[in-house]
């Protein structure tokens, strides 16, 4: 065997020795981590720090919560004497309560009345304290953002006359709030843009009622509603969906699937990334689920989008299921029946149904996929600071 030279025994040993990383396997661990120990790692150094809050690390480790980590959020009826409504459930099913922040805590907790990789949309409960009926918040970096009043109190106060959708817009990188209500006759919108920090108002003659936001997908909102259909012996109404792209924000009448008189509940939710329709329907006591998907491609009457039918399960022992979202590749339902509630899972390549354990949530009214994610709001972390502000401005308001 040849015996190494003094100096490239010398080499060996600094090889062995060095504890350094490339850049890029540090990146690759980096963004698979909880976004709680990425927060406490900014101290480690400057770069690290910079690194946090790049927009292609955020989108990374947002890809990577989602495949990896992304679980159910509960928000249950106010309670006088408990500061947290939300509630968890995890890919360990264990239930574990969702702690507000000071800032939260200050508006009555309010209403979630959206989500998207990780942001909420919020309505606050009482105009008393702040001119500001909505705020963006993302709890894993405990940032809230007061949005721009745009004289939406006129809008979501006293009534409640309008729907609130929030999603994300791909294209433009952008998160979008759209309001519905309708304003002399006509459909108003009003569309805030997190990028601008601004809203703008849209006019659009949708010739339906009872609008209500369901889903968004790939940048684009789906709304339920009910179109005016004018018939011979007068005006009727049929249920049909609206998309509304946040991009070109312009409204566009989907047809409804093909689904049976007998249908029960039915929902939109996300399904590998398209858009689907999931309905029940009864059979002597038992229920079975429907699914179809939004696809593109060319249909028998032309058109470039056309509702394909996956599968239809096998009968379930409950006259009352209900679906309410997917959650990883299973869709998340609820059973109502005359004396208990309970929750399920539907895997549609199994075609089996595992019950849940979650009795905390027993009693819910909103429930939203949740990922933790790194996204600002552009808000701020400061109690004081936000407390002043609002103050501030609603001594100005009055």
């Amino acid at each position: 065997m040849r015996r190494l030279s003094s100096s490239m025994m010398k080499n060996k040993k600094v090889e062995a020795d060095d504890p350094f990383l490339p850049q890029e396997i540090i990146r690759d661990i980096l963004i698979r981590l909880p976004v709680k120990p990425i927060i406490r790692f900014q101290c480690v150094c400057r770069h690290w720090r910079d690194l946090f809050k790049d927009p292609s690390f955020i989108a990374d480790h947002l890809y990577h919560s989602n495949r990896q980590n992304p679980c159910i959020l509960f928000q249950r009826g106010r309670s006088d004497d408990n500061h947290s409504d939300l509630y968890s459930l995890g890919s360990d099913m264990q239930v574990l309560r969702f702690q507000y922040p000071p800032l939260m805590k200050h508006f009555n907790h309010g209403k979630i009345v959206g989500s998207s990789n990780g942001l909420f949309c919020v309505q606050t409960d009482r105009l008393r304290y702040s001119p500001h009926p909505l705020l963006l918040w993302n709890p894993a970096i405990k940032e809230v953002k007061l949005v721009p009043e745009a004289d939406l109190c006129l809008v979501l106060y006293p009534f409640g006359c309008c729907d609130i959708g929030f999603g994300f817009c791909p294209p433009l990188n952008d998160y979008k709030i759209v309001v519905t209500y309708v304003k002399n006759y006509f459909e108003m919108f009003k569309v805030y843009s997190l990028r601008s920090n601004s809203w703008k108002e849209v006019k659009y003659r949708l010739d339906a009622r009872n609008i209500c936001y369901r889903v968004t997908v790939n940048g684009v909102m789906f709304w339920w509603g009910e179109k005016n259909i004018r018939k011979d012996h007068g005006e009727d109404f049929e249920m049909v969906l609206f998309s509304f792209d946040l991009a070109t924000e312009v409204w566009t009448v989907i047809p409804m699937p093909e689904h049976h008189s007998s249908t029960l509940y039915q929902n939109l939710m996300v399904y590998e990334g398209k858009l689907a329709f999931v309905f029940c329907t009864e059979d002597f006591e038992h229920t079975s689920i429907h699914l179809w998907v939004r696809e593109e491609g060319v249909g028998a009457s032309g058109e470039t989008w056309n509702w394909t039918k996956k599968f239809t399960s096998n009968p379930y022992p409950s006259s009352r299921l209900f679906p309410i979202t997917m959650w990883g590749n299973e869709i998340f339902c609820r059973i109502f029946d005359s004396e208990s509630t309970n929750t399920v899972l539907f895997n549609p390549t199994t075609e089996k149904f595992k019950n849940l354990n979650i009795s905390k949530c027993d009693v819910w009214y909103q429930i939203f996929n949740y990922v933790e994610s790194l996204v600002s709001v552009g808000g701020t972390k400061s109690l004081t600071k936000f407390l002043k502000r609002g103050a501030h401005l609603v001594e100005c308001r009055q």
